[in-house]
């Protein structure tokens, strides 16, 4: 029997699949996919650019498709990609010098996998130049994340962690303002903020939020003003509308 990959180098989904191989080919090891006819425009998309990259292709069972992933989500695809070595803050902030301006997305507590990966997917589109997370509070890559990040899990320049209080101290000195999205009376309102040339952008879940210590590490506090009957937008959601302003300020 074929040795299955493991999980965290597995994506998963037709979108996820067909960025990578648009974006990145050199990523991908190998595709597989169900044993069934594929008629859907999609699917013979992707199984076409695949065999144009000269990807592998293996025929499986869609149960095993189901057992390699851990969901039944995968849209009959799944691909192998390449292990990568995810960054520290030091080898990040290496690379990034002489760059004056370079926006970076820390997540707190994102414990949701949908969640962490619309917020990769949000970083990628809007400009971001790297993630930073914890690998003890809040979700990691899974198949699932990477199918919810369309592809950007592979794009992005990661950055996984145990101390994001320490990495926010370790980006102030490499020149950062950390700033903080949370509710609270003393926030700025973050439509008329001025971004920095190099801005730490960090989120919360909408249940746990941002930790009270990194709250105190933050330089700036910033909230999202909402002018509808709903009291707020979900974190994916706020996320991106600051990533716009801050990307655009710090393009």
């Amino acid at each position: 029997m074929q040795r299955l990959p493991p999980k965290d180098q597995l994506i998963m989904g037709i979108h996820a699949i067909r960025e990578v191989l648009l974006h990145a080919p050199e990523r991908l090891l190998r595709i597989f996919t169900e044993k069934s006819k594929h008629t859907s425009p999609g699917k013979k998309e992707l199984l076409a650019l695949s065999e144009a990259k000269h990807i592998p292709i293996s025929l499986i069972p869609f149960d095993l498709l189901t057992q390699m992933t851990g969901s039944e989500s995968h849209q009959s695809f799944a691909a192998h990609v390449k292990g990568r070595p995810l960054l520290d803050v030091a080898q990040f902030l290496e690379q990034i010098e002489g760059r004056e301006r370079v926006t970076v997305l820390m997540l707190d507590q994102i414990f949701d996998p949908q969640n962490f990966g619309a917020l990769l997917r949000a970083a990628e589109c809007l400009g971001a130049s790297a993630v930073v997370w914890s690998k003890n509070r809040g979700a990691d890559l899974t198949p699932t994340a990477a199918k919810a990040s369309s592809g950007a899990s592979e794009l992005l320049p990661l950055i996984r962690i145990s101390n994001l209080a320490e990495a926010v101290s370790q980006f102030q000195q490499g020149g950062f303002e950390a700033v903080a999205a949370v509710l609270k009376p003393e926030a700025e309102n973050a439509l008329s903020f001025a971004f920095a040339p190099r801005t730490l952008l960090i989120v919360g879940s909408e249940g746990e939020g941002i930790q009270p210590l990194i709250q105190k590490r933050a330089d700036r506090l910033l909230y999202l003003p909402m002018h509808g009957k709903i009291a707020s937008l979900n974190v994916a959601q706020t996320t991106a509308v600051l990533l716009a302003r801050c990307c655009g300020d710090t393009p």
